[in-house]
């Protein structure tokens, strides 16, 4: 047997109407002047960028550190080293650039994440830029675009 079938009425398909009018309105507006901090329904343009075949570049962000033991690492890439994901680091770097002491939380999220490791004692945003010619990588360097000393 099989239950009767039930139909909306006119003030839900109204309601419903309207709401996807208002959350298609908001993605075009915030596609057009928004930015990454409007997602999820803005953009999230991290991944959506095109590259010049001839004289383009391609710059990829991650995290260095100096340890208490001397050291000079690569801190891990995901969430599991330093609780925040590269793609986060990348997202945040205008904030970072301008603000230098936001790097303090990963010294500590990495200390909280792995107690047995090393403190670290500086850390370093590197950049690392890709020149294309033709499509082709034709040079490579690397930059650090930010120092924290931690505290």
């Amino acid at each position: 047997m099989n239950p009767p079938v039930l139909r909306l009425g006119a003030r839900a398909r109204l309601w419903r109407s309207l709401a996807g009018v208002a959350f298609v309105g908001a993605l075009l507006f915030t596609s057009a002047f928004g930015d990454n901090d409007d997602f999820p329904i803005g953009p999230m343009t991290q991944f959506a960028f095109s590259v010049k075949n001839d004289g383009g570049t391609i710059g990829s962000y991650w995290l260095e550190a100096d340890t208490a033991e001397g050291r000079h690492v690569e801190l891990s890439r995901d969430a599991v080293g330093t609780g925040m994901k590269r793609a986060e680091i990348e997202g945040q770097m205008d904030r970072i650039a301008h603000d230098p002491s936001l790097l303090q939380g990963i010294a500590e999220g990495q200390h909280r994440l792995h107690p047995g490791d090393p403190r670290l004692t500086r850390i370093y945003v590197v950049e690392e830029i890709k020149r294309l010619e033709h499509g082709k990588v034709v040079s490579t360097r690397r930059v650090n675009r930010v120092v924290w000393d931690v505290r």
